[in-house]
């Protein structure tokens, strides 16, 4: 099967890729990186919200993974929706005039926002995105809903934590420095998911999702306390000791945001570090047979490893 991956050269998308060679599909990205090479992927430069010379990309394609996204926890409202909205209208577009019937679209959690509950949220929750970027992903899989003659199956994945993450940068500079704390007494539950599980469940959506459904994914839930404590004891460092109330650091994220040209504190990281986010993924498990490679150990080790050699 040949397939088209949007966004193909970035984080989650250079997961995908790996996970589509390794399972014999005849891969084409489209980037905007100039002169960008990748072994056994045909590359195509272009950008999602130019879509007049992307016309021949989508031509004699099977299926497209809509994976290219300006993801961002805070920043201009505009360029957010430009990229992530309207992107994703020139997508299906396009797979409309080359008769693309299937699209995969990495959507994300954050559509549930953080309601700071131990019950369980699933795809039919109630939607209550936060910031910019959670509410530019409801519209896009809003967007994609209203192409009838499009088979379109929707992943949204939590925090995803894994080698080669800016996020897991953030954490693991903070923790080797000293700097972090945990926002609350630490014992909130948080999902995460490591990016070569939202590769796998990517390609079992397209291979197994014949509705054309929404699925969560997540690799394992865990409290914030016992994940940095885990990473500190990979890394040879001491685990946080000190304690923000919650209400502190959200009002100092608020004026961070709004004051600081690139925030450290953002409302959205002390909502994902400092409430209790259970999401569920039985439904991929179910219907596609999703099952996690990774789990807290793993993705720690993994982290871990990689921070040790990119510094």
């Amino acid at each position: 099967m040949k397939v088209l991956v949007t966004g193909g050269s970035g984080f989650i998308g250079s997961y995908l890729l790996d996970e589509l060679v390794e399972n014999g599909y005849k891969v084409s990205v489209l980037t905007r990186q100039p002169s960008l090479k990748i072994k056994d992927v045909r590359v195509f430069q272009g950008d999602i919200v130019k879509p007049e010379p992307l016309f021949p990309v989508f031509k004699d394609v099977d299926a497209v993974f809509h994976n290219a996204a300006y993801a961002m926890d805070w920043g201009k409202k505009s360029l957010i929706y430009r990229v992530n909205v309207e992107g994703t209208r020139n997508v299906a577009e396009l797979c409309r005039e080359n008769g693309v019937k299937r699209i995969v679209y990495t959507s994300s959690a954050g559509v549930y926002g953080f309601p700071n509950t131990d019950e369980w949220i699933d795809e039919g929750s109630s939607k209550k995105p936060l910031n910019a970027y959670q509410k530019s992903k409801l519209e896009a899989e809003k967007v994609l809903r209203q192409y009838d003659d499009l088979h379109v199956s929707i992943i949204r994945p939590p925090l995803v934590f894994g080698a080669g993450a800016k996020a897991t940068t953030i954490v693991l500079s903070r923790l080797e420095q000293g700097k972090m704390m945990y926002i609350g007494c630490g014992d909130n539950k948080i999902s995460i998911v490591h990016p070569a599980d939202v590769a796998q469940c990517l390609r079992l959506a397209l291979e197994k999702d014949e509705e054309g459904e929404e699925f969560n994914v997540v690799s394992f839930i865990t409290t914030i306390k016992e994940f940095f404590e885990r990473l500190a004891a990979e890394m040879d460092v001491r685990a946080p000791e000190k304690h923000v109330p919650y209400l502190v650091a959200y009002i100092a994220a608020f004026f961070n945001e709004f004051f600081t040209k690139e925030p450290s504190l953002t409302r959205f990281r002390v909502k994902s570090l400092g409430t209790t986010r259970r999401v569920s993924c039985e439904k991929a498990k179910k219907t596609l047979g999703y099952k996690p490679r990774y789990d807290l150990k793993s993705t720690v080790a993994d982290m871990v490893s990689w921070y040790s050699k990119s510094n």
